[in-house]
């Protein structure tokens, strides 16, 4: 695997074009407590295994991740062993970061055997040359949450929050948490969603089509540069995207555990874009 780039500041690495179909899931937030969402995943890798597919995660598998030692207790340790046992079965797990777990480390690659990418992918899949990212770095307009971003993720502090005490980082995560959903619940809808100018600006160098979530909102459509979906939140609706040699095609994880065709989403109502932009390098 070879360096792919970037899309606005963040890494692509670059994989091989396997010719093999592939299961995308965004935004599964699996909380500490567990829940429907990690039956959900067990569905997902077990279809994936089924139909010989790869399976990539774009990001906040976990609703908060701090310090290694979380992988060894509770809901972190069941997820864990559910991606162990799908790479064990044969099947390619590919995983980004997301906001919400920015801080997992290699100790999840070592635990599971899933490729754990720095930034984004970049592969072809579907017929399309496709950058898969998390989306955060596409919503240009959250000017306070990409100013936090990139205070938050200095490799130093980092480094610092993943010494926590474990039983510290879990009290601070769920602050955080609730902290961010008090910033949501009262900011402009708008201001959450990429413009057009940041689609644009990210599909560079030969790429087709970018793939993300972060929005919670599935999505389709195209830009002047290229195409563009958005994968909804797994744990609020199964919802995932199925990329194969006949093409892209969202999907949904049933309540008995199957794969059900999903409608076509609609494209985003992409605002217009700040002047300021946030991906730029610092002054």
């Amino acid at each position: 695997m070879t360096g792919g780039g970037t899309l606005l500041g963040t890494p692509l690495l670059a994989l091989p074009d396997r010719q093999t179909p592939a299961l995308l899931a965004s935004d599964l937030h699996v909380p500490a407590g567990g829940g429907p969402v990690v039956a959900a995943l067990a569905a997902l890798l077990a279809r994936a295994a089924e139909q010989k597919a790869r399976v990539f995660l774009l990001g906040d598998l976990f609703d908060s991740y701090v310090v290694p030692a979380q992988l060894r207790i509770g809901v972190y340790k069941e997820v864990a062993a559910l991606l162990a046992h799908a790479v064990a079965s044969g099947v390619a797990v590919f995983v980004l970061r997301g906001n919400r777990d920015f801080l997992l480390g290699p100790e999840l690659a070592a635990q599971t055997g899933v490729v754990l990418a720095p930034g984004g992918f970049r592969v072809r899949l579907g017929g399309f040359d496709t950058a898969l990212v998390h989306g955060d770095e596409l919503c240009t307009r959250d000017l306070p949450y990409q100013r936090a971003k990139r205070w938050l993720r200095r490799p130093w502090l980092g480094a610092c929050l993943r010494r926590l005490p474990l039983r510290l980082a879990l009290a601070a995560a769920a602050r955080a948490r609730a902290k961010s959903r008090k910033v949501v619940q009262q900011g402009d809808p708008e201001r959450f969603l990429p413009p057009a100018e940041a689609l644009c600006a990210a599909l560079a160098d030969g790429l087709q089509q970018v793939v993300f979530g972060h929005i919670h909102r599935a999505a389709a459509g195209s830009v002047a540069a290229g195409r563009y979906r958005v994968l909804p939140a797994f744990d609020a609706t199964g919802g995932a995207l199925w990329a194969g040699p006949d093409g892209w095609r969202p999907v949904r994880i049933d309540p008995a555990g199957g794969l059900a065709q999903a409608p076509e989403p609609p494209p985003l109502p992409l605002p217009e874009a700040l002047d300021r932009r946030p991906w730029a390098a610092p002054g």
